[in-house]
């Protein structure tokens, strides 16, 4: 039985850990032949179904808050000694655990470096396993970027350890690697996959039995950054006032603080036909019983609901990274959703645009078409060379080589 090791970065929100998850899934349903270990210090990894064949090692949490500060979540101890003990934590994992392929998400060193020990050790044994690296499509802006790959020198660790460098997008989207000026050797082992797909596992819950009226959908992924969405949303509700036409379903997210979840959802459950939830693991489906979603700008948010092709008003954040920015104007550029920029956001101007949006529901979003959703096959793909390889795969290859 091939065995996988997967480190999922986690020191803000749940879409890495998501992210990182919905591929364990898949690589356990493409083959059989397989068992799955995750690392990652997420604290909500715990709240997600696990399939059989998957597990996880628990690293100490660390956090990230939104002016971009690090530092060690609930324990007593100097940030550099919580990444030290993680360090040991995943370099003694990877020990026992011998994994065939080894799958890094985000930092080619893990946080602060704290991979460098195992990638050390897997790469000086005498049968060492396939490393990959996996990038969303976005990271942040070029020259941030740039500056943060050359402090690291994260392409002198590309050379050095992985076999390829999976990027979960499609260049015409965005072109990350003419964006971050990577050199001929990064380039050579990069591959674009296409973008993440909805989950098949998940049944998709239709809303055309249970409720005549239109639903909307209000979510901020993890809810750690979300509360300004989550106010504009309660009182762009109020505005349009009890006869609105429509339903709807906020959910707050696992990591609003106790404050805000209840201030908001006491605001929300007076408003009528308002539901409010703290947390769903299947988000999913969720998102295909609604009309229209309103959401961040977060890779898997956007992924899902252009992946049920739903309507959308997507609201990023621009700090302390522009990466949602950049992909919401990427993708309204294409006519796939419409942006309104967090810095931007008011009820008013929200209210507005949830009315013009759910005029058009019945209205796919131009070009909707025009995204490629099989990152995770191609993913299993490369992971596993024996299956057969995906149409257009190999000329994807070639286009960045």
């Amino acid at each position: 039985m091939a065995r996988i090791l997967v480190y999922s970065h986690d020191t803000f929100g749940l879409g890495n850990i998501r992210r990182m998850l919905r591929i364990s899934e898949a690589l356990v349903e493409h083959d059989p032949d397989c068992s799955v270990l995750i690392v990652t210090g997420s604290p909500m990894l715990h709240a997600f179904r696990l399939p059989p064949r998957i597990d996880y090692v628990k690293l100490p949490c660390l956090a990230r808050d939104t002016a971009g500060t690090y530092g060690v979540k609930h324990l007593d101890m100097a940030y550099a000694d919580a990444l030290r003990m993680r360090a040991g934590l995943i370099l003694s994992a990877a020990s026992d655990f011998s994994p065939d392929v080894v799958l890094v998400d985000k930092k080619p060193l893990g946080v602060g470096g704290e991979l460098a020990p195992m990638l050390e050790l897997l790469a000086r044994r005498s049968r060492r396993p396939a490393m990959h690296l996996l990038l969303r499509d976005i990271l942040d802006t070029p020259a941030a970027t740039r500056r943060v790959w050359q402090a690291h020198d994260y392409h002198g660790a590309i050379e050095r350890y992985d076999d390829s460098v999976l990027v979960v997008g499609e260049s015409h989207v965005f072109d990350l690697a003419e964006a971050y000026a990577f050199p001929t050797r990064t380039r050579a082992k990069l591959q674009y996959c296409g973008y993440i797909d909805r989950a098949r596992s998940q049944l998709a819950r239709t809303a055309g039995a249970e409720a005549a009226a239109q639903r909307v959908l209000i979510h901020a992924g993890g809810g750690q950054d979300g509360v300004a969405l989550i106010d504009a949303a309660i009182a762009a509700l109020g505005l349009l006032g009890p006869d609105r036409g429509f339903a709807c379903r906020i959910i707050g997210g696992p990591e609003l603080d106790p404050a805000n979840r209840a201030r908001q959802s006491a605001a929300a459950t007076r408003l009528p036909d308002v539901e409010w939830i703290d947390f769903t693991d299947a988000m999913g489906s969720e998102i295909a019983a609604a009309d229209l979603v309103v959401a961040m700008g977060g890779y898997n948010s956007v992924c899902e609901i252009l992946g049920y092709r739903k309507r959308a008003i997507i609201v990023p954040r621009s700090v302390p990274v522009r990466e949602q920015r950049i992909r919401a104007e990427a993708m309204a550029r294409l006519g796939l959703l419409s942006m309104i920029p967090l810095e931007r956001l008011d009820p008013l101007r929200l209210a507005e645009r949830i009315v013009r949006e759910l005029e058009l529901v019945n209205v796919s979003p131009a070009h909707s078409g025009r995204l490629k959703f099989d990152g995770l096959g191609n993913i299993c793909r490369t992971l596993f060379p024996h299956l057969p390889a995906a149409p257009g795969l190999a000329a994807q290859r070639g286009d960045v080589a």
